[in-house]
């Protein structure tokens, strides 16, 4: 049971271009300040309920593509998120829940604009029940021999700005392809038997491309 608190209370981010299919698990208690390790542990104040139903995360460098049209900057954000849980949390729940947070990059300035579930484009809003987004993929997996459920969170979504003139927007897109530091925050958490469960949160770096 231990090693499966362990996985579960996994909070993992990768720098760079590792696989996708690469879990590499993390004890939460050698945590040392880097982004790359788990931003809270949770390991004594939760219980096996809580843990079972408590997602982790495998994310990767967020990629942005950036592009000038005219006086118009517009950045395509490919959202590319990987949820596990145990087969048996994925079971025993009726949503899961993923949020972003924006506001320690420099895309937290700019408007959005994402599609539902329906088709239709959104303003400054994303759907972060999981049962209401299409764009996602569910399999079955197994880690360090434990039966788990991945869930792949992988959807557009378009931030712009308008400037006076031209130069200004190809002046901001130099400046953000020059950035390295700028991080993206997740937040995940279940819901099941009018209960909602510990939220897991993991942060990305964000790479910029042309």
């Amino acid at each position: 049971m231990k090693s499966l608190v362990s996985i579960i209370l996994l909070c993992v981010v990768v720098w760079g271009c590792g696989k996708q299919t690469d879990i590499k698990p993390t004890d939460p208690a050698k945590t040392d300040g880097n982004p790359s390790t788990p931003i809270k542990d949770t390991t004594k104040t939760q219980g096996k309920d809580d843990s079972v139903h408590m997602v982790t995360f495998v994310v990767y460098a967020q990629k942005v593509k950036t592009s000038v049209s005219g006086k118009k900057l517009s950045l395509a954000y490919d959202e590319d998120v990987n949820l596990f849980l145990t087969a048996e949390g994925y079971h025993k729940t009726s949503a899961i829940h993923l949020k972003e947070d924006f506001k320690q990059s420099a895309l937290g300035a700019f408007d959005f604009r994402t599609e539902n579930a329906e088709g239709q484009l959104t303003f400054n809003y994303v759907d972060d029940n999981l049962n209401n987004v299409k764009f996602k993929s569910i399999t079955d997996t197994v880690v360090n021999g434990i039966k788990m459920v991945k869930i792949n969170v992988h959807r557009l979504i378009t931030f712009s700005k308008e400037y006076g003139v031209a130069q200004l927007a190809v002046d901001q897109q130099n400046l953000l392809l020059g950035k390295t530091g700028d991080m993206l925050t997740f937040s995940s958490f279940t819901y099941y038997n009018q209960k909602n469960y510990p939220a897991v949160s993991a942060v990305a770096y964000v790479q910029y491309i042309k």
